[in-house]
């Protein structure tokens, strides 16, 4: 039978006080004034580089400033200041890296502020702890490649209409080894209108919140998700886990497939494991570990557990400690 090692090592981001070490913002090695300044003044392929502290602002990243790697030292945050009424971060640039920064409560008038607004074509997330806002990252339709690593997405979401990660259209949404928990307001933990959607070794989890889904991809596309652990907690307020084109069928490549997870519904009453549009294939789940009343029409290859006592993990909210290093 398949097993599963009860090891996960959680990230961590820790926090050092403004005073440990003076605030500052240099770009290709020249302190600056502000956020906004370091962005304007780095050169293509140059640094901003950002010493520990909670900074009340933000900046556009425009175009002509392609390959910036925008890094924190530990104990850097953005906190609770959104530009041009969208994001702590508007990045226009294409293949910019961020790494290693928080950023929480960002609100906008609108509600469906962000930490980070992609309105590029490449754009890379690393190390970063995005929270408590309406979105953690939300883009606009022109993505060709998002990727995000290591990074956690906690407490976001409003209204239904903003989430953890909103992918409004484009070709590649990849989500590896981060934490996507706590969606709150009906939002969903990850949202991706992209062609190829790929989310790996990677937790998603109500824990405590009021969230939706856990995966919408609501135009279909190629979907996978697999070595990951997704749990449907008992506040949510939707009994699916997953979306497999509900809303439309826009690309003409469709597919969805669940393998070698770990699946868990803590709702009283169950959930439905697929909310599937009409016209689309049938999604595969194969190797997955199964938690509680989940309903589909699951093969021979998947493995049942009536509850989280069955397998000696702790109960609900609590994550079990799991290795997603499956291959």
């Amino acid at each position: 039978m398949l097993r599963y090692l009860l090891v996960f090592t959680f990230l961590s981001f820790s926090v050092m006080p403004a005073s440990a070490q003076g605030k500052a913002i240099y770009a290709d090695g020249v302190l600056m004034a502000t956020l906004q300044d370091a962005f304007d003044a780095v050169k293509p392929g140059g640094t901003i580089r950002i010493e520990p502290g909670i900074y009340k602002e933000g900046g556009e990243l425009k175009k002509g400033h392609d390959g910036v790697l925008i890094i924190g030292a530990p104990g850097v945050v953005f906190d609770g200041v959104a530009v041009k009424g969208k994001a702590a971060f508007v990045i226009q640039s294409d293949n910019v890296t961020i790494e290693s920064i928080a950023c929480k409560n960002i609100r906008v008038r609108s509600k469906n502020g962000a930490c980070v607004r992609m309105e590029s074509a490449n754009l890379t997330l690393k190390d970063v702890d995005f929270s408590h806002s309406e979105n953690g990252i939300l883009t606009w339709n022109k993505v060709n490649k998002l990727l995000i690593e290591d990074s956690i997405f906690e407490y976001n979401g409003k209204g239904g209409q903003a989430h953890g990660m909103y992918i409004t259209g484009g070709k590649q949404l990849i989500v590896r080894r981060s934490r996507i928990l706590n969606s709150k307001n009906n939002g969903h933990g990850i949202k991706s209108r992209a062609e190829i959607t790929l989310v790996e070794n990677t937790v998603v989890a109500s824990l405590e919140g009021d969230d939706s889904y856990l995966i919408d991809a609501p135009d279909g596309g190629e979907v996978i998700v697999r070595n990951s652990l997704l749990v449907e907690g008992a506040n949510t307020v939707n009994w699916h886990l997953l979306t497999f084109g509900p809303e439309s069928r826009k690309y003409p490549e469709n597919s969805f497939k669940l393998e070698k997870n770990v699946i868990i519904s803590d709702r009283e009453g169950g959930s439905t494991l697929f909310n599937i549009g009409e016209g689309m294939p049938t999604p595969q789940a194969r190797g997955n570990v199964v938690v509680g009343r989940i309903t589909y029409d699951w093969s021979d290859n998947n493995f049942f557990f009536d509850e989280r006592a069955d397998l000696n993990w702790p109960a609900a909210p609590a994550l079990p400690e799991i290795d997603l290093s499956q291959k």
